[in-house]
């Protein structure tokens, strides 16, 4: 049996992996999700937006401590604020689970719509690293809380299967414990 502290850390670890394999899986689903919209709704979108929302947040951050970025170094704080919230949100699964006791799929779907509402919906626009939410069109809310649902079941697939590779859950009454071992036909 492990400690509090061994479960936590096992949570946080698992959620950050599981948080990199959401945010890749987001990717190709924000991609798929956008390539079907009417095109007087990407123009819509575009003619209020001041940029890629991890572009826009990266280059006003270094901008507000005094640090403002070139072209490449741009791409690469890109990048790192993208992955990082990702990467960041994945142990709010793991928490869920283990704290709440929710099963994965509602534990994901939490996780996403969380995701969705908090960062999307609220702290973007307030930090200015968008236009103000009601400035977009509808669809564009409900495909933005579709690819983080989507985000949320990649979560919790990669999470359990971590959980099942690493041979702990997070369903036990105590915190970590072993799974039942399963021979070769899973039984």
């Amino acid at each position: 049996m492990g400690s509090q502290k061994d479960n936590l850390l096992v949570d946080v670890a698992i959620g950050l992996a599981a948080g990199f394999v959401a945010t890749k899986v987001t990717e190709f689903a924000q991609e798929a999700l956008y390539r079907p919209m009417p095109e007087s709704v990407k123009q819509a979108e575009e003619a209020v937006r001041p940029g890629p929302p991890p572009e826009v947040a990266a280059r006003k951050t270094m901008q507000a401590i005094g640090h403002p970025l070139g072209q490449q170094k741009l791409k690469f704080a890109t990048m790192a604020v993208h992955y990082g919230l990702g990467v960041g949100w994945g142990p709010l699964y793991g928490l869920l689970r283990r704290q709440s006791r929710m099963q994965p799929l509602g534990a994901g779907f939490v996780t996403g719509a969380a995701m969705s509402l908090i960062v999307d919906e609220a702290l973007t626009p307030a930090l200015g690293f968008s236009a103000p939410s009601r400035a977009y069109p509808n669809i564009t809310h409900v495909r933005g809380l579709v690819a983080h649902l989507v985000y949320g079941a990649a979560a919790a697939l990669a999470a359990e299967s971590l959980y099942r590779l690493l041979n702990v859950s997070p369903d036990s009454e105590a915190g970590r414990t072993e799974l039942p071992s399963r021979g070769p036909n899973g039984a």
